[in-house]
């Protein structure tokens, strides 16, 4: 009889250790941490060195990504992770959608991506989140893909910059009307489009108009090809170009003989452009570039790998709520001018 009291004593004590202890490790119970749904089996087994963000640029060999490349793979290294740097050669929609596929067969935990176009990748890229995949933007943002956020610059509002400076140089120039020729990268991209857009609304109502707009593809070689062939067949009747992206300043003064001699052949003669490089300074040396609006690409390689990794184990990440965008990482830009430009470009 003591025996069999015993062994209900036992029994009794067990059922009650694993009542209190609540779900175990196989549980699927979710929990709801910094706005982020996770489940506690996720958060509790998956390590930092298990985990795989890849960051995905709009094509390989594309300089102007190399900050972010850098900055994505030294977060990764702080914070214990792997990182995959992959893109497609050329800066197409259809080569991006293969390569996001493969990382869905994969089954990697994050993907930051900048997108060359913003509808061609939505469909892929809601696959990978509802595949369990985060996902999130830098640069290039597809807003209805359902990405968790973008991290990169307020392209709308840069445009916008851009435009007042413009007007800025016009401002006593006294011409009744300034022609602004503009470089353009992938037609449809919507970092480019929002840049546009800012730029037409600000000079809108002035003596400054865009006669013409002219796609790179993104591509230098082709930027740079584009602006001398243009220049050299209508410089005469062109006061200025808009860059909306800096591709020609990748490259040296060397590459790009006619635009200069259009640049220094009439102090009226301006340009605008985004982005600046290290080889920008070259350029301002030579008193080729009036204004240039910098982006910070490592800023968005940073902010991309940190806050995915926070989605990933459930933690808060660091973005504000903006209407017609959603969870948003401002990046920062940058105003260089002849000015200021030997602090600002680093030599």
């Amino acid at each position: 009889m003591k025996k069999v009291l015993l062994t209900i004593l036992v029994l009794s004590l067990i059922v009650s250790m694993v009542a209190c202890t609540g779900p175990g490790i196989g549980s699927t119970q979710s929990t709801e941490k910094g706005g982020v749904e996770t489940s506690s089996l996720s958060a509790a087994v998956k390590e930092a060195k298990d985990i795989t963000i890849a960051v995905v640029p709009q094509q390989l060999g594309n300089p102007v990504f190399l900050p972010a490349k850098e900055a994505a793979e030294a977060m990764g290294k702080e914070l214990g992770i792997k990182i995959e740097w992959v893109a497609p050669t050329k800066a197409e929609a259809s080569e991006q959608v293969g390569v996001i596929e493969g990382l869905i067969e994969k089954g990697v935990d994050g993907i930051a991506i900048s997108c060359n176009t913003p509808d061609a990748l939505k469909d892929v890229l809601a696959r990978a989140i509802s595949e369990g995949i985060k996902v999130s933007t830098f640069d290039a943002d597809s807003p209805e893909s359902g990405r968790y956020f973008y991290a990169g610059t307020a392209n709308y509002q840069a445009g916008v910059i851009c435009a007042q400076e413009m007007i800025k140089l016009y401002k006593d120039s006294g011409l009744e009307k300034v022609r602004v020729a503009q470089l353009e990268g992938i037609p449809g991209a919507f970092d480019i489009e929002a840049r546009k857009q800012g730029f037409a609304d600000t000079i809108k109502g002035t003596n400054i108009e865009v006669v013409y707009s002219g796609g790179c593809d993104d591509d230098v070689d082709k930027a740079v090809e584009l602006i001398e062939a243009y220049t050299r067949a209508n410089g005469a009747t062109i006061d200025a170009w808009f860059m909306a992206g800096g591709w020609p300043y990748v490259v040296n003064p060397d590459a790009t003989p006619v635009v200069n001699e259009w640049k220094l052949s009439d102090p009226m003669h301006k340009v605008v452009t985004m982005d600046v490089f290290p080889s920008s300074r070259s350029f301002f040396d030579k008193g080729l570039i009036d204004v240039a609006i910098g982006q910070s690409f490592a800023n968005m390689g940073k902010a991309s790998v940190e806050n995915l990794y926070k989605l990933i184990i459930g933690e808060k990440i660091d973005a504000v709520e903006v209407a017609g965008v959603g969870k948003f990482i401002d990046t920062g830009v940058q105003i260089v001018t002849p000015e200021n430009y030997k602090t600002e470009i680093a030599e």
